[in-house]
Protein backbone atom coordinates (compact mmCIF):
# COMPACT_ATOMS: atom_id res chain seq x y z
CA UNK A 1 0.00 0.00 0.00
CA UNK A 2 1.22 3.49 -0.74
CA UNK A 3 2.20 5.77 2.11
CA UNK A 4 0.09 8.67 0.84
CA UNK A 5 -3.14 6.69 1.29
CA UNK A 6 -5.56 7.74 4.01
CA UNK A 7 -6.45 5.37 6.80
CA UNK A 8 -10.01 4.05 7.24
CA UNK A 9 -11.03 1.63 9.95
CA UNK A 10 -14.06 -0.60 9.52
CA UNK A 11 -15.70 -3.35 11.52
CA UNK A 12 -16.83 -6.44 9.66
CA UNK A 13 -19.10 -9.23 10.74
CA UNK A 14 -17.07 -12.38 11.48
CA UNK A 15 -18.39 -14.27 8.46
CA UNK A 16 -17.50 -11.37 6.13
CA UNK A 17 -14.04 -11.09 7.66
CA UNK A 18 -13.50 -14.81 7.12
CA UNK A 19 -14.40 -14.40 3.44
CA UNK A 20 -12.10 -11.40 3.14
CA UNK A 21 -9.30 -13.35 4.78
CA UNK A 22 -9.82 -16.19 2.30
CA UNK A 23 -9.79 -13.77 -0.65
CA UNK A 24 -6.60 -12.16 0.64
CA UNK A 25 -4.97 -15.57 0.94
CA UNK A 26 -5.93 -16.55 -2.60
CA UNK A 27 -4.58 -13.25 -3.93
CA UNK A 28 -1.45 -13.45 -1.75
CA UNK A 29 -2.20 -10.10 -0.10
CA UNK A 30 -2.49 -8.85 3.44
CA UNK A 31 -6.10 -8.60 4.61
CA UNK A 32 -5.88 -4.80 4.74
CA UNK A 33 -4.54 -4.62 1.17
CA UNK A 34 -7.29 -6.87 -0.11
CA UNK A 35 -9.96 -4.89 1.77
CA UNK A 36 -8.62 -1.59 0.44
CA UNK A 37 -8.65 -2.87 -3.15
CA UNK A 38 -12.19 -4.20 -2.87
CA UNK A 39 -13.43 -1.04 -1.18
CA UNK A 40 -11.81 1.16 -3.83
CA UNK A 41 -13.48 -0.85 -6.61
CA UNK A 42 -16.85 -0.54 -4.90
CA UNK A 43 -16.49 3.21 -4.35
CA UNK A 44 -15.42 3.83 -7.96
CA UNK A 45 -18.37 1.76 -9.19
CA UNK A 46 -20.88 3.54 -6.95
CA UNK A 47 -19.51 6.94 -7.97
CA UNK A 48 -19.76 5.96 -11.62
CA UNK A 49 -23.41 4.97 -11.15
CA UNK A 50 -24.09 8.27 -9.39
CA UNK A 51 -22.47 10.16 -12.27
CA UNK A 52 -24.61 8.28 -14.80
CA UNK A 53 -27.77 9.13 -12.87
CA UNK A 54 -26.75 12.79 -12.70
CA UNK A 55 -26.15 12.86 -16.46
CA UNK A 56 -29.56 11.29 -17.11
CA UNK A 57 -31.29 13.82 -14.87
CA UNK A 58 -29.44 16.63 -16.63
CA UNK A 59 -30.49 15.33 -20.07
CA UNK A 60 -34.08 15.14 -18.88
CA UNK A 61 -33.88 18.73 -17.66
CA UNK A 62 -34.60 17.75 -14.07
CA UNK A 63 -31.57 19.34 -12.41
CA UNK A 64 -32.56 22.99 -12.76
CA UNK A 65 -29.09 23.84 -14.09
CA UNK A 66 -30.44 25.20 -17.38
CA UNK A 67 -33.48 26.95 -15.94
CA UNK A 68 -34.53 30.14 -17.73
CA UNK A 69 -33.85 33.05 -15.38
CA UNK A 70 -35.48 35.84 -17.39
CA UNK A 71 -37.92 37.81 -15.27
CA UNK A 72 -36.73 36.35 -11.95
CA UNK A 73 -36.64 39.03 -9.27
CA UNK A 74 -36.12 36.79 -6.26
CA UNK A 75 -39.15 38.28 -4.46
CA UNK A 76 -41.66 35.50 -5.08
CA UNK A 77 -44.84 35.55 -7.16
CA UNK A 78 -46.33 38.78 -5.75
Amino acid sequence: MSLDARSVHVRLRPEIYDKLNLLAGVRDLYVAECAAGLLEKMIVGEFHMLSLHAERLDRLGLTGKNRDKRGFTGRGPC
